[in-house]
């Protein structure tokens, strides 16, 4: 009897323990698919942020100072080749200006315009008046990057 109690134990410990593994793995493994949740979550809540700052312009109508600070605002990364930004108005129709960076092709290349001089002198084709109403777009690459901001004087 003392042989098949210690067996009986034996057993009963090894049950529990594969019973344990069993359970612990089990919570490893949905815990793991709550990171991923929470990890793709908190990325699409990054690239929401990041896009954001160009989200205020698309489909809105700003104003011409609006434009004139979204120039300013995205300068660094217009120079960088990371942004586009596209102005027309009501004196350049159908020929408007890409500043520091032009979208085309799918690809962001250099502009020869590097300085927002000319949206500034009243007497240039290229003035944007503060005053003045403008429709704002944004466009995407392929990959659905946003590359541009085009502002179009209504």
């Amino acid at each position: 009897m003392g042989t098949a109690t210690k067996a009986f134990k034996w057993i009963a410990g090894l049950l529990m323990a594969i019973t344990f593994i069993s359970a612990v793995l089990m919570i490893f493994v949905l815990s793991m698919d709550g990171a991923k949740t929470g990890s793709n979550d908190a990325q699409a809540m990054t690239t929401e942020l990041s896009e954001q700052r160009f989200m205020n312009y698309d489909n809105n109508e700003v104003s011409g100072s609006q434009v004139i600070s979204a120039l300013r605002k995205f300068e660094t990364q217009g120079k960088d080749q990371k942004i586009a930004i596209y102005v027309e108005t009501g004196r350049n129709v159908g020929a408007g200006t890409w500043y520091y960076s032009q979208f085309g092709s799918d690809q962001v290349t250099a502009s020869s315009v590097t300085s927002i001089e000319k949206a500034m002198k009243p007497t240039d084709n290229n003035y944007i008046n503060p005053s003045g109403r403008f429709n704002g777009t944004i466009e995407r690459d392929t990959n659905g990057v946003i590359r541009a901001v085009k502002f179009v004087q209504r």
